[in-house]
């Protein structure tokens, strides 16, 4: 009677939370009741009611501005869709109906018709509302399907010519994987064009930013990725190199002062920063003063409001902000001092207000000249939860949230308390529990926490190629490219082909048996022996998951060689056998040694393997995609994954489905003692209590 005395107690307050909080989320603009989000479907048919917890922030990268309502804005997450706000940001709405990649690279809006809106998807192509983000359909032609989206570009003299900056995503083992396209759309994206592609360099390369001068429509400025500044005038029918004086090829972002024709400026990663051009491209001179050394440009603004020169700001990456009033004479810092900035906004009106999309930490907004920014977030949390891990004999639980740290969670999953305040590198992949010390892995190290504080723990030597990186992007909700940049800032990717690097990447940190496991991005598995790295195996695979056998030597492992094709193997003294078979063909993700033997989450269902360990029997959820498991007292059992959790009671003798919304749940644990309680993490919203009976 005691326990479900508390679970009941549980639901009917948990009951009460989620009504309030859907009544809240569903009200209207117009209602006057503050709303802070909606996503759809805001209620799954039979599924429980979850409690949203855990820190609030978001990545997002891109923003507009309503050009007819100076408090309309949207903002594309990239991990979950559109969100627009009627009030600068007080208020979130989200607008995701049609839309078939909740992966938001770019946006762009009609500049005389609000309802007009298309957001460019991360290997989904264009989609387009004609109603405000009410609705959206595909717009690609027949060509953009399968493409990253960087940019879109609409003329402002002609709204039904649109450009499209793209690039087909990475694929192991594709030479081909970093040739970009730029296509060109005549008839307000109904059919596309395609104008240049990376082949047109020395090496294949792709693009970010396309812009079109205000002042004639036939001249247009290209970033090639690692080959400079591009510009056409006849509308993109050729183009050609306007690299005169410019030193750092790894162009980014322009920026065009339509008051003064000719001045341009262009933003490059490496080291120069910004570049200036008076007279339209056939020259250019470095203009960083006042840019911290080594500033990484990710893109230019201009301020369209405003006297002669135009103020014009540089979102860096790890930087903050800068503006320059002077021509780039000077720069000095906005703000947002740390940040990376993924885009920047100016919402004229008394006050003008300037927005800024950042990774991890959300949306910001400040008024025109200050320093001081107010996070706009609400309630959304739309990180990904990366790992939690439960430590037994000292009751507590951990969980890391890629950008945000690492907390000590309370028993009932509601308090969150962050450990990591003092840590500068908060891009935590795993956690693990080993010599009874909270261990993290983040991905510049190792680290450890006593009562002395963080100590970092040195990684193995290695080395991983661009679109191995697609491995732990998804994990960690970000673009390969932002995880490449990541590393190429800390020193650990130089600027050479192959992307050689002084330590590995890290996947998985796995503790068992005073054992401490590190599976890695192409490198293998790797085991700590007397405060060094072993190399055990598996080179040139991709490690993600460890489970061994209590008491025995026997180690399993998750390996793959392409993203889409990861095996179990165990080791044998001769080396590691493929348990892969035909009753489990699909790719695995998740294992974990239980009373029933060992369990595999894969992406079509649960499966034992045999206690030969010849075959493996599908267990439960046929057919849907499994990414975790998790065990609590020997035969309470649950899996979570693709929009469902699953769970037992009786030792995987009987299985029960809950479906949840469309999200992917990577990581998950029982609370408390009576395993009636789940927290579970998802790669696109946060973490979540989830009652269970």
């Amino acid at each position: 009677m005691k326990r479900m005395s508390r679970f009941t107690s549980f639901w009917v307050s948990g009951l009460t939370v989620l009504l309030v909080f859907f009544l809240v989320g569903n009200s209207s603009p117009g209602s006057g009741m503050a709303t802070y989000w909606r996503y759809f479907p805001l209620i799954v048919k039979n599924a429980p009611l979850k409690i949203p917890v855990g820190p609030v922030g978001g990545t997002f990268t891109a923003l507009v501005v309503d050009p007819n309502q100076n408090r309309t804005l949207y903002a594309g997450s990239y991990v979950s869709g559109v969100y627009k706000t009627y009030d600068q940001g007080d208020n979130w709405y989200q607008q995701n109906i049609g839309l078939g990649n909740l992966k938001i690279q770019s946006l762009a809006i009609h500049p005389k018709i609000s309802n007009i809106v298309y957001a460019g998807t991360y290997n989904g192509g264009i989609y387009k509302s004609i109603n405000g983000g009410e609705s959206w359909q595909a717009s690609n032609g027949g060509v953009l399907g399968n493409h990253v989206v960087y940019d879109i570009e609409i003329d402002p003299n002609n709204p039904t010519v649109i450009y499209a900056a793209t690039r087909i995503n990475y694929a192991a083992g594709d030479p081909n994987n970093l040739r970009g396209y730029l296509y060109k759309s005549t008839n307000a994206g109904a059919s596309w064009t395609l104008l240049i592609t990376g082949d047109a360099f020395s090496t294949l390369d792709y693009f970010y930013d396309i812009d079109v001068n205000p002042l004639n429509s036939n001249e247009l400025y290209l970033t090639a990725h690692e080959h400079g500044f591009y510009k056409s005038t006849n509308g993109g029918t050729k183009f050609f190199p306007v690299n005169n004086g410019v030193n750092d090829l790894s162009a980014r972002s322009f920026a065009l002062d339509v008051t003064i024709p000719g001045r341009v400026y262009g933003g490059v990663w490496h080291t120069d920063g910004v570049y200036r051009t008076t007279n339209s491209g056939s020259s250019w001179e470095k203009r960083r003063t006042g840019l911290p050394v080594n500033t990484a440009v990710f893109r230019l603004y201009t301020n369209l409001y405003g006297g002669s020169p135009r103020r014009i700001f540089a979102c860096t990456y790890g930087n903050g902000l800068f503006s320059t009033d002077d021509a780039a004479q000077n720069w000095i810092s906005r703000g947002l001092a740390g940040e990376r900035l993924y885009d920047f906004l100016v919402a004229n009106g008394t006050p003008q207000r300037w927005f800024a999309a950042t990774e991890s930490h959300g949306v910001f907004r400040a008024d025109a000249g200050s320093t001081w920014w107010k996070g706009i977030m609400g309630d959304l949390r739309l990180n990904a939860v990366t790992g939690i891990v439960k430590d037994e004999p000292n009751g507590k639980i951990y969980a890391s949230v890629y950008g945000l740290g690492v907390y000590s969670v309370s028993a009932d999953g509601l308090q969150w308390e962050e450990l990591s305040q003092d840590l500068a590198d908060k891009t935590v992949i795993d956690l693990a529990i080993y010599e009874e010390k909270l261990h993290i892995l983040t991905e510049t190290g190792l680290y450890f926490l006593d009562d002395q504080g963080w100590t970092q723990v040195g990684l193995p030597a290695g080395k991983v190629n661009a679109s191995a990186l697609m491995f732990v992007s998804e994990k960690i909700g970000l673009p390969g490219e932002a995880l490449a940049d990541h590393l190429e800032q800390t020193q650990l990717v130089s600027n050479s082909p192959g992307n050689m690097v002084t330590s590995v990447l890290g996947t998985r940190l796995f503790a068992e048996d005073n054992n401490l496991y590190l599976g890695t991005v192409g490198s293998g598995l790797f085991m700590r022996v007397a405060k060094n790295w072993v190399q055990v195996g598996l080179e040139g695979l991709s490690v993600f998951d460890v489970a061994i056998k209590s008491g025995t030597d026997d180690v399993y492992v998750v390996a793959c060689e392409t993203t889409n094709s990861c095996q179990v193997y165990q080791s044998q003294d001769e080396g590691w056998l493929s348990l892969q078979s035909d009753s489990s063909d699909s790719s695995v993700n998740r294992l974990l040694f239980t009373q029933k033997g060992l369990l595999a989450a894969t992406d079509s269902g649960l499966f034992v393997l045999d206690p030969e360990g010849e075959q493996w029997k599908l267990l439960a959820g046929e057919g849907k995609e499994v990414l975790s498991i998790t065990s609590d007292n020997g035969c309470d059992l649950a899996a979570a994954g693709l929009g469902l959790v699953l769970f037992s009671h009786d030792c995987a003798a009987s299985w029960q489905e809950l479906p949840l919304e469309d999200w992917h749940y990577q990581t998950l644990s029982f609370l408390g003692s009576d395993a009636n309680l789940l927290l579970i993490g998802s790669q696109e919203t946060g973490a979540a209590v989830l009652p269970i009976k």
